[in-house]
Protein backbone atom coordinates (compact mmCIF):
# COMPACT_ATOMS: atom_id res chain seq x y z
CA UNK A 1 0.00 0.00 0.00
CA UNK A 2 1.33 3.49 -0.80
CA UNK A 3 1.07 6.51 1.30
CA UNK A 4 -0.40 9.65 -0.27
CA UNK A 5 2.38 12.13 -0.27
CA UNK A 6 1.57 15.68 1.79
CA UNK A 7 2.70 19.17 0.11
CA UNK A 8 5.55 19.81 2.91
CA UNK A 9 6.25 23.43 1.03
CA UNK A 10 4.94 25.76 -2.05
CA UNK A 11 7.04 28.14 -3.21
CA UNK A 12 5.35 31.01 -5.68
CA UNK A 13 7.11 32.32 -8.08
CA UNK A 14 6.65 35.44 -9.97
CA UNK A 15 7.82 35.96 -13.60
CA UNK A 16 7.45 38.57 -16.15
CA UNK A 17 7.24 35.15 -18.77
CA UNK A 18 3.73 34.18 -17.55
CA UNK A 19 1.50 36.40 -18.64
CA UNK A 20 -2.33 37.05 -17.13
CA UNK A 21 -0.83 37.97 -13.68
CA UNK A 22 0.07 34.34 -12.97
CA UNK A 23 2.34 33.00 -10.50
CA UNK A 24 4.66 29.54 -11.14
CA UNK A 25 3.79 27.25 -7.92
CA UNK A 26 6.28 24.54 -7.11
CA UNK A 27 4.65 22.66 -4.31
CA UNK A 28 7.61 19.96 -2.70
CA UNK A 29 6.23 16.77 -1.55
CA UNK A 30 7.20 14.28 1.10
CA UNK A 31 7.97 11.56 -1.15
CA UNK A 32 8.72 11.30 -4.88
CA UNK A 33 5.86 9.71 -7.13
CA UNK A 34 6.07 7.14 -9.35
CA UNK A 35 5.92 7.25 -13.27
CA UNK A 36 2.54 5.96 -12.79
CA UNK A 37 1.76 8.56 -10.31
CA UNK A 38 3.45 11.41 -11.90
CA UNK A 39 1.43 10.31 -15.71
CA UNK A 40 -2.17 10.35 -13.52
CA UNK A 41 -1.25 13.99 -12.34
CA UNK A 42 0.04 15.42 -15.64
CA UNK A 43 -3.54 14.28 -17.22
CA UNK A 44 -5.33 16.81 -15.57
CA UNK A 45 -3.15 19.14 -17.67
CA UNK A 46 -3.34 21.71 -14.46
CA UNK A 47 -0.04 20.14 -12.33
CA UNK A 48 3.48 19.02 -14.05
CA UNK A 49 4.82 16.24 -11.67
CA UNK A 50 8.59 15.85 -11.54
CA UNK A 51 10.21 13.40 -8.86
CA UNK A 52 9.30 15.19 -5.61
CA UNK A 53 7.91 18.34 -6.87
CA UNK A 54 4.56 18.93 -8.57
CA UNK A 55 4.68 22.88 -10.44
CA UNK A 56 1.42 24.80 -11.63
CA UNK A 57 0.18 28.04 -12.85
CA UNK A 58 -2.64 29.74 -11.03
CA UNK A 59 -3.74 33.46 -10.10
CA UNK A 60 -2.50 34.60 -6.52
CA UNK A 61 -6.05 34.68 -5.43
CA UNK A 62 -6.74 30.59 -6.88
CA UNK A 63 -3.85 29.48 -4.55
CA UNK A 64 -5.96 28.02 -1.66
CA UNK A 65 -8.24 26.37 -4.36
CA UNK A 66 -5.34 24.76 -6.16
CA UNK A 67 -3.49 23.40 -3.24
CA UNK A 68 -7.09 21.88 -2.56
CA UNK A 69 -7.12 20.54 -6.26
CA UNK A 70 -3.34 19.13 -5.68
CA UNK A 71 -4.23 17.52 -2.39
CA UNK A 72 -7.35 15.51 -3.83
CA UNK A 73 -5.09 15.09 -6.94
CA UNK A 74 -2.34 13.21 -5.16
CA UNK A 75 -5.01 11.20 -3.75
CA UNK A 76 -6.24 10.50 -6.56
CA UNK A 77 -3.31 9.49 -8.47
CA UNK A 78 -1.86 7.11 -5.83
CA UNK A 79 -5.17 5.29 -5.67
CA UNK A 80 -4.77 4.68 -9.59
CA UNK A 81 -1.25 3.61 -9.20
CA UNK A 82 -2.19 1.33 -6.63
CA UNK A 83 -4.76 -0.26 -8.81
CA UNK A 84 -3.15 -0.08 -12.03
CA UNK A 85 0.01 -1.81 -10.70
CA UNK A 86 0.22 -5.72 -11.09
CA UNK A 87 0.25 -8.07 -8.60
CA UNK A 88 3.16 -9.40 -7.03
CA UNK A 89 2.20 -12.52 -5.69
CA UNK A 90 0.04 -15.07 -7.21
CA UNK A 91 -3.24 -16.80 -5.61
CA UNK A 92 -2.77 -19.83 -7.66
CA UNK A 93 -1.32 -23.31 -5.61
Amino acid sequence: MRVVPRVKAVRIEESWQIPGMRVRCVAHLTRPLSSEEARVMEATSKFRAAGGTVTYVCRPGEFEEYAARLEFELGRAVAAGVSGSPRRYSLSR
